[in-house]
């Protein structure tokens, strides 16, 4: 059994393997197939887009309910990214992706990418004085993202940042922070770009690099944010 809660307040780079019942404890995965089951599709990137959609209609709040959380000060959702993305990996994951990753993060200095550098921002310095308590709690601005496998391929994604408006579908990150277009949904203000898929930032920084970076670093921009937000994974947990 992996201590998560204590696995979450070491900063150090590392990478688990973890159980989808030490994340949700009281899984059922048969329900959880029989939910969502029928969203899934020939086309793996269909399938992911059905499953983030579906998850916003009522989907998160059954899942936390049903199937429970390692987490119990979260076990209502709230819409917070440390439940959507462990969420929409669960589904995938039992829906038949065969390799997906649960990515905690903390923010990063906006320095990184003209240096490389990866500098933790201090909690003390989160400007959301709603949040500060919090972060200062877990000692980290936090962030996390979902690392999904399709035909050998890494995609980066969060389930909090696509959601349904209507009959529509919208991402909610500005178009730099995502990928070049790949799969069925395009980014609403930049059709080169998915609307999904998050862009590595260090994949990005070696284009012809083939083994891509195990600590993942992406944009968090929404259309209100005047720069981007850098975020770094210190935690690969591998969902088995």
């Amino acid at each position: 059994m992996v201590d998560l809660p204590a696995e979450l307040l070491r900063f150090d780079y590392r990478e688990l393997r973890v159980r989808l019942e030490e994340l949700f404890p009281k899984l059922n995965r048969e329900a959880v197939k029989n939910q969502f089951g029928h969203l899934k599709k020939a086309n793996p990137h269909e399938t992911v887009l059905n499953v983030a959609r579906a998850l916003w209609n009522g989907g998160y709040e059954e899942l936390l309910r049903e199937q429970g959380f390692y987490d119990r000060a979260y076990a209502s959702f709230s819409g917070h990214c440390h439940q959507c993305t462990p969420e929409l990996g669960l589904v995938l994951k039992v829906l038949g992706f065969e390799k997906v990753s649960y990515l905690e993060c903390f923010r990063v200095r906006e320095h990184f990418p003209e240096t490389g550098i990866i500098e933790q921002v201090p909690p003390e310095e989160e400007p959301n004085l709603e949040m500060k308590a919090e972060f200062c709690s877990i000692r980290r601005i936090p962030y996390c993202c979902l690392e999904v496998f399709v035909n050998g391929e890494p995609f980066y994604l969060t389930g909090k940042h696509v959601k349904p408006r209507g009959e529509e579908t919208v991402a909610l990150l500005t178009p730099r922070c995502y990928r070049e277009f790949v799969g069925v949904f395009a980014h609403q203000e930049d059709k080169r770009k998915s609307g999904v898929y998050l862009q590595n930032v260090l994949s990005k920084a070696n284009p012809e690099e083939k083994d891509f970076s195990r600590q993942v670093v992406w944009m968090k921009q929404t259309m209100k944010d005047p720069a981007p937000e850098y975020f770094a994974t210190f935690l690969r947990m591998e969902i088995v």
